[in-house]
């Protein structure tokens, strides 16, 4: 019991080290990482941890969060269970917008990668990105995070199938295995989370954007995850409708009376699922 009372204070200690790296990152930084992603040297080092500092706490903290997960105490190892850690809601999200500043953001084409005289560099830097992307999405699939949690990285898949594709479509499969219900609605909600930030940026004239037809392309490899197996999927993609119905139907409080609901456009992206729904559920 002292051995373990020990350990837990050291792992407490360090586990709060790490997530402190990626506390201090707080919004005014990341809006800076998007304006000038070559400026880091340029900020004083008091204001901000080291971008690889940073990548450094988000690998610790993924493999920390991993090892010490909520299995540890199962099979008979009972008492582990005060070993255990499991990420708070604040935790969550700031792992995920990690993702959205040192993973998710535009790179160089391959063809402009092996252009550059500094394309191994940006090759190691690559790797060192889908290293990072592979630790979230283990914590997904081992359970120490939510299924909807996925959806953060889920709604990239085609922006940045040639960077992480590979990696992404590997996280589908085995989410689905997981739940396929909440899988299913996890693909949902990261379309509907695409088409939200697209209407905040874009207000009620998005679909003529470049943008929307991207999201609808994404619903359409989405939806090939269907294709097979019909019969087994086939409340998956009820439930897909319903939700996306009334998501296109839903009233949001800015919006202008007498014009038809913002999210309408909506069941255009919906419409790529519909060629596998079956016909007696088509009505």
């Amino acid at each position: 019991q002292d051995q373990l009372q020990s350990l837990k204070t050291k792992v407490i200690a360090f586990y709060s080290q790490c997530h402190s790296c990626l506390s201090d990152m707080d919004t005014g930084v990341r809006e800076q990482v998007h304006r000038d992603l070559e400026g880091w040297e340029e900020m004083e080092p008091a204001v901000m941890p080291s971008p690889s500092l940073c990548s450094q706490a988000f690998r610790v903290l993924s493999d920390l969060l991993l090892v010490l997960g909520p299995w540890l105490s199962g099979d008979g190892r009972e008492e582990l269970a005060p070993l255990v850690l499991r990420p708070d809601a604040e935790l969550q999200s700031q792992l995920a917008a990690f993702l959205m500043d040192h993973v998710f953001y535009p790179t160089c084409s391959q063809e402009e990668l092996l252009a550059t005289e500094d394309s191994e560099s940006r090759i190691e830097e690559l790797h060192r990105r889908r290293v990072l992307l592979a630790g979230f999405c283990k914590l997904i699939i081992y359970g120490v995070l939510e299924l909807s949690a996925a959806s953060d990285v889920f709604k990239h898949y085609t922006k940045f199938y040639s960077d992480y594709g590979d990696i992404i479509k590997e996280t589908l499969n085995l989410t689905r295995q997981i739940d396929r219900q909440e899988w299913a609605r996890t693909l949902l909600l990261s379309l509907q989370q695409l088409m939200t930030e697209l209407l905040h940026q874009e207000g009620h004239n998005f679909r003529m954007t470049e943008t929307f037809p991207e999201i609808r392309d994404l619903a359409r490899r989405f939806s090939l995850f269907f294709s097979l197996h019909q019969l087994q999927s086939r409340p998956l993609l009820l439930n897909i409708h319903r939700e996306g119905i009334l998501f296109a139907f839903q009233k949001i409080p800015s919006s202008e009376p007498g014009l038809p609901p913002l999210n309408l456009p909506f069941l255009e992206v919906l419409s790529e699922f519909s060629p596998w729904v079956l016909r007696p559920d088509k009505a």
